[in-house]
């Protein structure tokens, strides 16, 4: 298989399967999407980025996560920027070394922040002046649709895509024989994709073995 669009996988789907029962057509969006997530969250595909910036406020030690993407998965870093050229990284600690390192009623540039709940981030020092944190993070790749008819899966990674796809498929169609048999074909094709979606997002600086997490040196 090569690059597969929404409707080719809907309609392989329903071929494959040989089932064009109106309860499972209705459900093969659903199948899709979980057959996306399962893929991306095996890949492991932090290429997919989301940025935001929200300001501190002098003598605040919290400060508001931007929420402007709702497919945000999980913050990866945070910086400032100072006088020029200089660059601040914050460094992510627990809540309790967070708290520990503050000094009541002192200021300072802040070094390190803590994820203290769902909605705020927890600082040290307490700022003293107004930064503008630069905050990157994971988001969810756009997901197969009748209006997104190729994505980044679809495209790089198709033949697995429809492994996971039918894996979901059969066990929507309470098929338990048959999910054993996609579930098996998935995991073996998983460490060689693992691979080819390294090599295609890295590039290669030196002709030593790669290290692919979870790809044996074997296959490599």
């Amino acid at each position: 298989m090569s690059q597969i669009t929404y409707a080719e996988l809907t309609q392989k789907l329903q071929d494959w399967l040989e089932d064009d029962d109106a309860e499972f057509v209705g459900a093969i969006d659903d199948i899709i999407n979980l057959g996306e997530m399962r893929l991306w969250r095996d890949l492991d595909l932090s290429i997919f980025t989301s940025e935001d910036t929200v300001a501190t406020v002098i003598g605040q030690e919290t400060v508001t996560k931007p929420t402007t993407d709702p497919q945000l998965v999980t913050w990866q870093s945070i910086y400032y920027d100072t006088l020029a050229p200089s660059r601040t990284y914050l460094e992510l600690r627990s809540t309790d070394f967070v708290r520990d390192h503050q000094t009541i009623g002192a200021t300072a540039p802040p070094k390190y922040y803590a994820e203290t709940n769902e909605t705020d981030w927890l600082l040290s020092p307490i700022p003293d002046a107004i930064y503008t944190l630069n905050a990157r993070g994971v988001t969810r790749p756009t997901r197969l649709s009748g209006a997104q008819t190729t994505t980044w899966l679809s495209t790089h990674q198709d033949d697995m895509l429809f492994k996971a796809c039918l894996a979901e498929a059969e066990a929507f169609l309470k098929s338990d024989d048959r999910v054993a048999i996609w579930e098996e074909m998935y995991v073996n094709a998983l460490p060689m994709a693992k691979r080819e979606t390294y090599e295609l997002l890295n590039q290669r600086y030196n002709l030593t073995p790669l290290e692919v997490p979870g790809v044996p040196t074997t296959q490599r």
